[in-house]
């Protein structure tokens, strides 16, 4: 819809920066949309404020299939529109299908491909992993079980060549079950990503650190998020040398500190009070009694707020904490 509803020559400047797969789906969605009336609801989720000039009313596509024909002409040229379109009814409908089904795994998450994977035999995922680029099916070999792992490259070395429709059908076969997965599955491969992703750059030395998760936010902000929180987490202030905690304690506040310590383990209290004067002690002590019995979600925003403070200390090297393989003395 929002090729659509775009000017020809934006249009087309959107087209060329694509690649032949994500335009051949939008091929395929050009021509399921027929023609069609958008309502405000469908216009507004599509485009995100496109079409702020379109009238309040839903507006009419016309032909999308030739318009989408028009457009892809003038950003690829002929040849292009020839590739993409498979010289038109020379392409069989079933061939379209198992490239898609190939593509779809092929941008599909590797945690969920590899999830996929180890529930299934040893010569499916042989077969599955040989028609992957080298590079996407090394990493997700690398998410199974050892046994499996190598399993699966004897069976891809001694095998002899699957015929082309057997290939295709087991290839259809894990795009549905990684379908079937659906947001759930999504979710949790995030996490598992995230996680993943904390474990390794943790090792890295504090510079590494920062320039990866530079990148990694510059691509996906919350995933970057995510993964810090992973790497430097609340219980990690136990790792904290003496001089930084007390540092870190006094950049914050005395109400934050004793929100957070509402519930928290004996030596997280241990941690903060070793590292705070008498005074202080004693109006945290204060602020905890006074609070009384406190939501969770309050607790959690206070650890947060304090680990903001904790992080940026730790970037800009005020912070001396022992994170990954890195030991630090006193």
């Amino acid at each position: 819809m929002l090729v659509m509803a775009l000017k020809e020559e934006q249009a087309a400047a959107l087209l060329r920066n694509m690649s032949d797969g994500s335009l051949s789906k939008l091929r395929k969605a050009a021509e399921s949309l027929d023609v069609a009336r958008i309502g405000n609801a469908e216009k507004r989720a599509a485009l995100q404020g496109f079409l702020q000039r379109q009238r309040k009313g839903g507006f009419f596509l016309g032909d999308p299939d030739e318009r989408f024909r028009k457009v892809l002409a003038r950003a690829k040229g002929e040849e292009g529109l020839r590739q993409i379109y498979g010289g038109g009814a020379e392409r069989a409908p079933e061939d379209e299908e198992k490239k898609s089904a190939q593509e779809f795994i092929e941008e599909a998450l590797e945690e969920q491909v590899a999830a996929v994977l180890a529930k299934e035999s040893i010569r499916s995922a042989a077969v599955l992993l040989s028609k992957l680029s080298g590079e996407k099916a090394g990493r997700i070999l690398n998410m199974l079980e050892q046994d499996q792992r190598e399993a699966v490259v004897e069976r891809i070395i001694t095998s002899e060549n699957i015929p082309p429709e057997v290939a295709d059908e087991i290839i259809d076969g894990f795009r549905q079950k990684i379908e079937e997965m659906g947001a759930e599955g999504e979710m949790a491969s995030e996490e598992r990503r995230a996680k993943e992703l904390a474990r390794m750059i943790a090792t890295l030395d504090r510079e590494s650190q920062d320039r990866v998760l530079s990148q990694i936010g510059d691509r996906d902000p919350e995933l970057a998020d995510k993964v810090e929180r992973l790497i430097f987490g609340f219980d990690d202030l136990l790792k904290v040398s003496s001089k930084s905690m007390q540092e870190l304690l006094r950049n914050v506040e005395v109400s934050q500190i004793a929100m957070a310590l509402k519930g928290a383990p004996e030596q997280i209290h241990q941690k903060f009070s070793s590292n705070m004067s008498q005074r202080a002690q004693e109006r945290v002590g204060e602020e905890r009694e006074m609070a009384g019995r406190v939501p969770l979600s309050e607790v959690m925003e206070a650890r947060e707020q304090i680990m903001k403070v904790a992080r940026k200390m730790y970037r800009e090297g005020d912070l001396v904490v022992e994170i990954g393989d890195e030991q630090y003395v006193e």
